[in-house]
């Protein structure tokens, strides 16, 4: 029989592929181009090793898959320092792959990551910028029971947590938090699926998912982080949030409780990065 839920989830880390990008390049060489610009590597290698990584080696439920995609032709030093972040998370799971179609690789690679044994898969996407809770998986899992009564003739329905904080980079080297509640973000929303569907998460795009699924929208507790720099293919539809006020004394120690970030810690290296 059937039982539980499987979870997993997918990041694109400058993969070269054709498709995914909301940003044109002319031919797959200018993308890879873009994509392993050193520059851009090394602010984007920061963000993963201090924002996107933290939370997950700190889930309360460490029972989960984190697909994360990266070219075969990955240039060093970059890769070596990806593969140091990954190396104590063994839920992490590094996919060097060739360029080609991103929609065919990211299905190959969810569907080749599908417990046929389980009752529902909980899908979810992040950038290598963004983060979500140290609780975020134990959410998805136990918010099965209510959440799965809405489910459509397909088994589909969505799950958003939009209550989360925006990290701005600004000029001169800060970072500035925003926290905000939200609707429809990639960060933070999942799909649950039958492990049998044919659909992947990739499938749904985020701003129009509730149009397509039944859809639930939670704002309780503080969910994800999303990073907001120069380098980000789509920048962040801050008109889109409504404030949430939280005291300035407040926000570093609630980051790092909620996601295990050190703010001032990765402030600090991003200003040092960003002035040299």
């Amino acid at each position: 029989m059937a039982e539980g839920v499987q979870i997993q989830g997918l990041c694109r880390f400058s993969f070269p592929c054709t498709g995914g990008f909301k940003k044109y390049h002319e031919s797959l060489k200018e993308r890879r181009a873009a994509l392993y610009a050193p520059k851009r590597l090394d602010e984007r290698t920061l963000w993963f090793e201090h924002v996107f990584m933290p939370p997950l080696r700190a889930q309360s439920d460490g029972d989960f898959i984190m697909h994360l995609l990266l070219g075969e032709d990955f240039p060093e030093p970059w890769r070596a320092r990806v593969e140091a972040a990954i190396k104590d998370c063994p839920q992490v799971q590094a996919h060097w792959r060739e360029p080609g179609d991103h929609r065919a690789i990211c299905r190959d690679v969810m569907w080749g990551g599908r417990d046929g044994t389980r009752a529902v898969v909980a899908e979810f996407r992040l950038d290598d910028d963004d983060a979500v809770a140290v609780d975020y998986m134990q959410q998805l899992r136990r918010s099965w029971n209510r959440v799965g009564r809405l489910a459509n003739f397909a088994g589909r329905v969505a799950l958003d947590h939009g209550k989360g904080v925006v990290l701005e980079a600004v000029e001169g080297g800060a970072i500035k938090p925003h926290v905000l509640n939200t609707h429809c973000w990639s960060a933070g929303l999942a799909i649950y699926l039958k492990p049998d569907d044919e659909a992947i998460v990739m499938d749904f795009p985020h701003h129009k998912i509730w149009a397509r699924v039944p859809f639930v929208n939670l704002t309780d507790s503080v969910m994800f982080v999303r990073g907001d720099h120069d380098h980000n293919d789509a920048r962040t539809p801050f008109g889109a949030g409504q404030p949430v006020p939280v005291p300035d004394a407040e926000i570093a120690p609630m980051i790092q409780r909620r996601f295990g970030i050190d703010l001032p810690a990765f402030q600090a290296e991003w200003r040092t990065l960003t002035r040299t």
